[in-house]
């Protein structure tokens, strides 16, 4: 992105925090419960940058190749470059840190933070529900995660005590959006696993 790209430069920082989570989750099975609990809430609170990067794709629309709704897709060369490096930007980094809360769901069960099937589901609805207002504040109110150390009391303000019917309805859209592509990466886990097994015999 920073050196490619001739548009999406600012790309790189939102790839970079989508990161994050993904970096945190590599040192769960290092630590203990305490620790586990404790860098399970700076997870949480970069987690929203990942599936946030999914949001980016109405940046396309600055390329020349969609100018146009009735005309041939431009052969522009540059501008495919740059659709690629923003496709793959958001696809490699945005699921590869919604898997992670997978790996937070296995963890806890294996800590027993959980003990019930429903209690996991539960915990994946209420971390997308979160996430999907992080998203909204991000987008429209231009919040990014570092602003819940720098701005704290206009940060939380904004997040829960903000609403109103289009605000809800976004979450309420985005939740399912995330709900629909973790299944999608559940599954794809569950194959491989799958497999694994197979191999075993």
């Amino acid at each position: 992105m920073l050196f490619f790209a001739e548009m999406y430069h600012f790309m790189a920082l939102n790839v970079l925090l989508a990161y994050i989570p993904l970096e945190i989750s590599f040192h769960f099975k290092q630590v203990g419960r305490r620790m586990f609990l404790l860098l399970g809430s700076f997870w949480l609170l970069f987690y929203p940058n990942a599936p946030y990067l999914f949001t980016d794709f109405f940046h396309l629309e600055r390329l020349s190749i969609y100018q146009g709704m009735n005309q041939i897709f431009g052969q522009s060369l540059s501008d495919w470059l740059s659709f690629s490096l923003l496709t793959i930007g958001i696809c490699v980094y945005g699921f590869l840190g919604m898997a992670t809360v997978i790996t937070v769901i296995n963890e806890s069960f294996q800590r027993n933070i959980l003990t019930k099937k429903w209690q996991g589901l539960l915990l994946i609805v209420l971390i997308n529900i979160l996430s999907s207002l992080a998203i909204f504040v991000g987008r429209f109110d231009r919040l990014h995660s570092v602003h819940v150390f720098t701005k704290p009391v206009q940060t939380i303000q904004l997040i829960f005590f903000d609403w109103s019917v289009n605000k809800i309805l976004f979450i309420l859209l985005l939740t399912m959006m995330q709900l629909i592509l973790l299944a999608s990466i559940a599954g794809l886990k569950g194959l491989e696993l799958v497999d694994e097994q197979e191999k075993s015999y």
